[in-house]
């Protein structure tokens, strides 16, 4: 019999085999405290009874009254390193990031492909001969758009350097084709002169550099600014 200071906890029943050996233990499952817990079950301790009629009746008295019980041995299971609960959390941050990857380069994909849109249009206006300054403007309202509309550029935006640090960090790709793309832009915006050949041609490059840079930043792992593109 298992006890504590409050009585009997549990009994068992054994038969000793040849040797007179009996073998037992006692064992709490779950959401039972384990023995081992003592503030829950206090010191435990385990007494024997018998009824053989091999020993003596004496010996048979001494065993239930005087003997005064065995000390417990605990045996205390050793907690998984990682739980079912832990593992279950592990795998459902792994499946968020994992799904948090993909939305980042989706949504980078859609971006490429919208500045891609634009500045291949521009190109192709300008290869057909149409109007520089106009085909030049044209590139830079649709830029516009696309940063406003996903965050990069505030709506009220008042200087050009406000746009240049918007489409840098929007379109992360070779400082010196967005630098020929900037004097493009000042250029058909500002300037007062006719828009030549000569003119014609820088812009053509620069559309063409950008073009080929976007290229490349297709296999380079996305640098999105946070709080960015929360719009699909």
């Amino acid at each position: 019999m298992l006890v504590n200071e409050t009585g009997t906890i549990f009994s068992v029943t054994k038969t000793t085999d040849s040797d007179g050996v009996a073998d037992y233990s006692f064992v709490t499952e779950s959401p039972v405290p384990a023995f081992s817990q003592s503030r829950h079950w206090g010191a435990l301790a385990i007494d024997f009874t018998t009824d053989s009629e091999i020993l003596d009746p004496q010996d048979r008295i001494w065993l239930t009254v005087a003997h005064g019980g065995l000390n417990v041995t605990y045996f205390v299971e050793e907690a998984p390193i990682l739980g079912e609960q832990a593992i279950a959390i592990a795998g459902i941050a792994l499946i968020v990031a994992i799904a948090t990857t993909v939305l980042i380069r989706r949504r980078r994909s859609r971006r490429l492909r919208e500045f891609s849109n634009i500045f291949g249009y521009a190109a192709e206006l300008l290869a057909a001969g149409d109007e520089i300054r106009q085909a030049i403007y044209n590139c830079y309202e649709g830029l516009v758009s696309v940063l406003q509309r996903r965050g990069f550029l505030r709506r009220d935006f008042e200087t050009v350097r406000e746009f240049e640090i918007a489409i840098r960090q929007a379109l992360p790709i070779r400082d010196e084709a967005l630098v020929a793309l900037d004097r493009v832009f000042e250029e058909a915006r500002y300037s007062s002169h006719e828009l030549g050949e000569s003119e014609r041609e820088r812009a053509k490059a620069a559309l063409a550099d950008v073009l080929r840079a976007i290229d490349e930043l297709r296999d380079i792992p996305d640098r999105v600014p946070e709080g960015r593109e929360d719009e699909a």
